[in-house]
C-alpha cells in the first residue's frame, strides 16, 4: 500500500446510508488502522511475517528432511540390492571364466603332451633312419675298403710277378762284360725298371 491510499483511509469518503455502519465507529477504526500502519505496522507485520516464514520454513525443512531420509533409505536399499546383484553376477562370471580357463589349460596341456609325443616319435624315427643310413654307409665303405684291399693285393701280386719276370729276363740277358763304366749303366737301368 502506498501513502496516498493510507491518507484515503483517514477520509474514506463513504456515502452515508440509513442502515449502514456507524460512521464515527468506522472513522475511528480506520483512523487507528492508519495510525498503526504509519507507525508500528511495518515492525509488527515484519516480525509476524518473519515468524510465519520461519514456521513455514521449519515445517518445509522438516518435511524435506523427512522426505530426504525416506528417499535415502530407499536409495540405500536399492543400492544394496544392486550391489548384491552385481556381486552375484560378477561371481558367476568369474566362475565361468575360471572354468573356461581350466578347460583351455587342459586342452593346451593335452595338445602340448600330444605334440611332445609326436615330436619324440618323429625324432626317434629320424634317429633310427640316420642310424640305418649310417649303417648302410658303413657297410658300403667296408665293401669299398675290401675291394680296394683286394685290388691292392692283386696289384702287389702283379708287381711281384713282374719283378720276377724282369729279374729272370735280366738274368738271361746279361750283356758281356764291357768296360766297367758300361756295366754299371745297364744295372742301373734294370734297378730303375725293377723299382717301377
Amino acid at each position: 500500500m502506498d501513502w496516498k491510499e493510507i491518507d484515503r483511509l483517514r477520509e474514506p469518503g463513504f456515502t452515508e446510508a440509513r442502515r449502514g455502519y456507524d460512521r464515527r465507529e468506522v472513522d475511528r477504526f480506520l483512523g487507528s488502522l492508519v495510525d498503526w500502519l504509519e507507525t508500528d505496522a511495518v515492525k509488527e507485520l515484519g516480525d509476524l511475517a518473519v515468524k510465519r516464514k520461519l514456521e513455514f520454513v521449519g515445517k518445509s525443512t522438516a518435511r524435506i528432511l523427512l522426505t530426504t531420509e525416506e528417499e535415502s533409505e530407499k536409495m540405500l536399499g536399492l543400492t544394496q540390492e544392486e550391489c548384491a546383484d552385481v556381486r552375484a553376477r560378477a561371481d558367476a562370471a568369474s566362475l565361468k571364466t575360471r572354468e573356461a580357463a581350466d578347460e583351455y589349460a587342459k586342452a593346451v596341456r593335452a595338445k602340448a603332451d600330444e605334440d611332445a609325443r609326436q615330436a619324440t616319435k618323429e625324432a626317434q624315427a629320424e634317429a633310427a633312419e640316420v642310424v640305418r643310413e649310417g649303417e648302410m654307409r658303413r657297410v658300403q665303405i667296408e665293401e669299398t675298403v675290401r675291394e680296394l684291399e683286394a685290388r691292392r693285393d692283386r696289384a702287389l701280386e702283379e708287381l711281384e710277378r713282374l719283378r720276377g719276370e724282369l729279374g729272370s729276363t735280366l738274368g738271361t740277358h746279361k750283356p758281356e762284360p764291357k768296360k766297367p763304366a758300361a756295366k754299371q749303366a745297364p744295372a742301373k737301368e734294370a734297378d730303375a725298371v725293377a723299382k717301377t
